[in-house]
Formats: structure tokens, C-alpha cells, sequence
């Protein structure tokens, strides 16, 4: 299977998302974006280009609703991981009774291949697996039977390989499109749509890629082919960890030599204006913007079943949002020096906090 990848972690990022207000804080640094969308269109999409548990792309929708209930909403789910996907179809049911004008996406295919997926037969050789849903009936509960019933169709469909370098990519290219009958003369004729002219109004890309990647690499392989997704006067939102916290606080003690936050978003921008992505003049950049989030305290500061509030489940955190490898780990926690300095440290920050930034690309013409 190859060598196990920090995101592949499964505990550490379900630690943290629960231990922390992360989801929460971006989903409202998305609101005004979203409330400023066109009023005067029939249909808007969105993608969400890495959907994780589902909490934003359900977020998302729900603010959607309250600005543009009217509206058909198209919205397309980027995500590899298996559970991640039963996560966030889990979030839907409720969605499709609020917004019944809702076609719902979901792939697993790579940033560079979203332009292609609507209407390939094959991406790189692999036939593309494609389930149409169409719900039936009015309500939740009904529409939480029929969802599950795609448990066949993703175990058999939605794996994953891991090459030699430790590069995960998907079995099968999938698509799963899920809309309710009775809207479905205003949503099929976006099934059959070459897409060619037709990209997103709107993306999010959260955390997309590693936070101590090259500029270079980040551009490439996740903004740029974003960027070429976007509509005029589409956007794309880019938003990440950035470090001046808690986080790079704990870590310079754990490891004094380590960047683990070497470029922000300024970085990112100034290295598009001067290699830029098709025309320079075709996008605008917004200024960055930061923003943070905090570490959850239990109401009676008891430790929860799952993943705990103490000094290691802050730990763990701080080790995830900082993308340390697991031999680097293993360094600090196997020298008692080291580790006693890191838990002194944390037991000092009666208020933990993690900051990110958020900033927007604009397709002007």
C-alpha cells in the first residue's frame, strides 16, 4: 500500500474537527461571498473542491437557501476519501427538503480532471463510474433511505491506490449525481450540458493542499487548474493555515528548525501576478484576510469518550494542523526534555487559537 500520508490519518483529522471550530469559522468567512452571488440567474454552481466531513458544503447550501431560495443550485463535492463521502452524503437529506431545486455531485477525481468529468467517458484510461439518484418522494427520512442505498454502488466504485512515492489517486473516476424527481425537469437538462462555457461561479478550496508545499507546487496542482474553472465574475476562494498561533508557537518549541508555515497567501498572489494563468488581466486578487478559530472547551472541562480535552488531544491537534510527519513525531515524543518543554508550553495557553487566511480570485472577462 505504500508509505501512510499525513492527511490519510483518520484519527487526527477527526480529532480536530471535532475539537475545534474550524468548520464553523469557515463557513461564516464564506457567508458574504455567497450573499453576494447574482440574484438575477436561473441556476448558480459551486464546487467544493474538498469536501471533508461535509460540514461546509452542507453549510454552504443552507446559506445559499437564505440568500438565493429560488435559485437552482448546482453544486459539485470534490473528495477522495471513502468516509468522507458517507460523512457528507449523510448531511444531504435535510438539503433537498429545504432547496428542492438541488442537484448534488460528488467526485473523486483529481483538481486537473474536474473540467472533464461531466462529460468523459474515461479519465487516463479508467472508465468513469456514474450513478444518477433521483429522489423520490417529499421528506428526510425518505430521502435518507434512498442515499443509503448508494452504499453498493461507492464500495465497489470509490477506492483508492497509493503508488510507490506515496501519491493517492483514485481506483475508479466516479460521479454521483443526486436531485429530486420532482424537479427533475429543471435539473436533468444540466446532465446532458457539454459544460464547455459553462464552469463554476463560485469555489472553495479549504486546505487543499500542504501548508509547507512550494508556492510553485500549490499553484500548480490545486489554484491554477481552479482558476480555469471559473466562470466570468466567477470566484475562487482560497483558505488555509498561516501559522503566527498557538500552532507555530508549540511546534518552534518542539522543533526549532522546522517552517511549517513558510508562505501565505501574499506569496501565492504575488507568484501568480508574475506567472500568470492564461491572461494576468483575466483575474483580480483580493487582499488576504485573517481569521481564527479555537480549541473546544467542554462545558465541565471533563474528557470527552472520543479524543479528550487535555494536554495530548492539544497536542495531537497542533501536530495535525501543522502537517508533522510521523517520524518527527516520534523524535520529541521519545525525548523527555523535549516533550516536558511542549507540555509546560501548552499547559500556558489557556485559550488556544489557530489562525487561518482567506483570500478570493476573480475572474473579470
Amino acid at each position: 500500500m505504500g508509505k501512510k500520508r499525513f492527511f490519510d490519518d483518520r484519527l487526527k483529522y477527526l480529532s480536530f474537527i471535532q475539537n475545534t471550530s474550524e468548520k464553523r469559522a469557515i463557513s461564516s468567512e464564506l457567508t458574504p461571498f455567497i450573499a453576494s452571488m447574482p440574484q438575477n440567474r436561473t441556476f448558480l454552481r459551486i464546487l467544493d473542491a474538498g469536501t471533508g466531513d461535509g460540514t461546509v458544503k452542507s453549510n454552504v447550501i443552507k446559506t445559499f437557501h437564505k440568500y438565493h431560495p429560488y435559485t437552482s443550485l448546482l453544486i459539485t463535492g470534490k473528495e477522495i476519501s471513502y468516509e468522507d463521502l458517507k460523512n457528507t452524503l449523510e448531511k444531504m437529506p435535510d438539503r433537498f427538503v429545504e432547496h428542492p431545486n438541488l442537484l448534488v455531485t460528488m467526485t473523486n477525481v483529481k483538481f486537473a480532471e474536474l473540467g472533464h468529468i461531466e462529460n468523459a467517458n474515461k479519465i487516463k484510461n479508467k472508465k468513469v463510474k456514474v450513478h444518477n439518484l433521483i429522489l423520490k418522494e417529499d421528506n428526510s427520512f425518505d430521502f435518507h433511505t434512498q442515499i443509503n442505498n448508494l452504499n453498493n454502488f461507492i464500495k465497489k466504485n470509490w477506492g483508492i491506490e497509493i503508488d510507490n512515492k506515496s501519491r493517492t489517486s483514485y481506483s475508479n473516476p466516479c460521479l454521483i449525481r443526486i436531485y429530486r424527481e420532482d424537479h427533475k425537469r429543471y435539473l436533468e437538462p444540466f446532465i446532458d450540458n457539454d459544460y464547455e462555457n459553462n464552469n463554476y461561479d463560485l469555489i472553495i478550496a479549504s486546505q487543499a493542499y500542504r501548508a509547507a508545499s512550494a508556492v510553485k507546487t500549490k499553484v500548480n496542482n490545486v489554484i491554477a487548474p481552479l482558476m480555469r474553472l471559473l466562470n466570468k465574475s466567477g470566484r475562487l476562494l482560497v483558505t488555509h493555515s498561516c501559522g503566527e498561533d498557538t500552532v507555530e508557537k508549540i511546534l518552534k518549541i518542539a522543533y526549532k528548525d522546522k517552517k511549517p508555515f513558510p508562505n501565505k497567501a501574499k506569496d501565492i498572489i504575488d507568484f501568480l501576478k508574475n506567472n500568470p494563468v492564461g491572461e494576468n488581466s483575466r483575474y483580480t486578487f483580493s487582499k488576504p484576510k485573517p481569521y481564527s478559530f479555537k480549541f473546544r472547551r467542554s462545558p465541565d472541562q471533563t474528557v470527552t469518550e472520543l479524543f479528550g480535552h487535555g494536554v495530548d488531544s492539544k497536542w495531537a491537534n497542533i501536530l495535525y494542523i501543522g502537517q508533522i510527519p510521523e517520524k518527527d513525531i516520534q523524535i520529541v515524543e521519545k525525548s523527555p526534555t523535549i516533550y516536558k518543554k511542549v507540555r509546560a508550553a501548552i499547559l500556558k495557553e489557556e485559550r488556544m487559537f489557530f489562525k487561518n487566511e482567506i483570500f478570493s480570485i476573480r475572474k473579470v472577462r
